[in-house]
């Protein structure tokens, strides 16, 4: 049984083994008293003994506790003023995207469009909270029934009070995936996290990194060199290269990825839909259907369904009745 600091403890929980060690920590598999499998992010000890690392990774687990998406995991428990410094989340025993890869090579261009899809829902949901994940990569994405899960929060970030915590002349991230301004030690906003999926979603269709691997990469991003996106698809490869973009301003936001994969996924017009007899109509709610789905709002809210609302934005985004069908359902949990 692997340990931390001489015990088989983190908190509550019994270790079981390391799952990953990276420049923030360790990340171990461990168990509740029942047998439920966790996974714990430890803060290396040098670093929690710093004072503006503790009161950020407190402010960065109040935030996450507040993020609520089907393609993020919840936050169970953690220690936040004594090291060590842990993070407690639900284990997801999938193959990351990296190893899926690897393994069997790229994703077609529809499995791309739907990656990028649930992953940009997640950012979109993050960042609305306040909280910028910073290391978006291959190996922090999960793979479960097919679908992402973004992991390993360990060098997020809240967006409100915490300029200055990061210390001077620290880069956190992993090459080939970080931003100019990121590389450069720059204020980070929700646009690094933009330019990481474009360089995930390269990978994921192509099977190697758009700028290479190492420190190379990063001199390649700073130097402005262009992705290399050889194979890709033409709308991907455009909204690929828009979220590479050097300049932050010039990245789109989330949302607008989501509505531009929404399209690629949307349902090619059958000939019926082009003979210009039967034009295709868009699906939109039903207005006050009858309320069949048990998740009655709280008092007060304008709509009696708590869904209803939450099903309609899915709808507007174009996006698939599989994904609308999970998300939903995961909201009502």
């Amino acid at each position: 049984m692997s340990s931390y600091d001489g015990t088989d403890r983190i908190g509550p929980f019994d270790v079981v083994r390391v799952l990953g060690d990276g420049g923030m920590g360790k990340v171990y598999l461990c168990r509740t008293r029942a047998g439920q499998r966790v996974a714990v992010k430890v803060i290396r000890r040098e670093l929690a003994d710093i004072h503006e690392i503790r009161a950020r990774f407190n402010r960065e687990v109040h935030a996450l506790r507040d993020v609520h998406s089907p393609y993020t995991v919840p936050v169970y428990a953690a220690e936040t003023i004594t090291p060590p410094l842990w993070l407690a989340t639900r284990y997801v025993a999938g193959p990351t995207l990296e190893a899926r890869v690897v393994e069997q090579g790229p994703l077609t261009e529809r499995q791309v469009a739907e990656l990028g899809a649930m992953l940009a829902e997640a950012l979109a949901e993050v960042h609305a909270r306040g909280v910028i994940h910073r290391d978006v990569k291959p190996a922090n994405i999960i793979l479960e029934s097919g679908e992402p899960r973004l992991i390993d929060f360990g060098i997020a970030r809240t967006t409100k009070g915490t300029r200055g915590l990061t210390l001077p002349g620290t880069i956190l991230g992993t090459h080939g995936y970080m931003a100019p301004e990121q590389l450069m030690g720059q204020e980070p906003t929700a646009a690094v996290d933009v330019f990481a999926l474009g360089a995930v979603l390269a990978y994921a269709a192509t099977g190697r990194p758009p700028f290479g691997t190492g420190q190379p990469a990063s001199i390649r991003i700073l130097q402005g060199a262009p992705p290399r996106l050889t194979g890709v698809p033409g709308a991907l490869g455009a909204l690929i290269t828009a979220c590479l973009a050097p300049g932050r301003n010039d990245r789109p936001l989330p949302s607008q990825v989501l509505s531009v994969l929404g399209a690629l996924l949307a349902p090619e017009p059958s000939a019926d839909d082009t003979d210009g007899t039967v034009p295709r109509q868009r699906t939109v709610p039903v207005p006050d259907p009858p309320h069949r789905c048990h998740v009655p709002a709280k008092p007060g809210a304008g709509d009696p369904c708590a869904l209803r609302p939450f099903a309609a934005r899915l709808l507007d985004t174009g996006l698939t009745r599989s994904l609308l069908r999970k998300a939903v359902l995961h909201d009502a949990r």
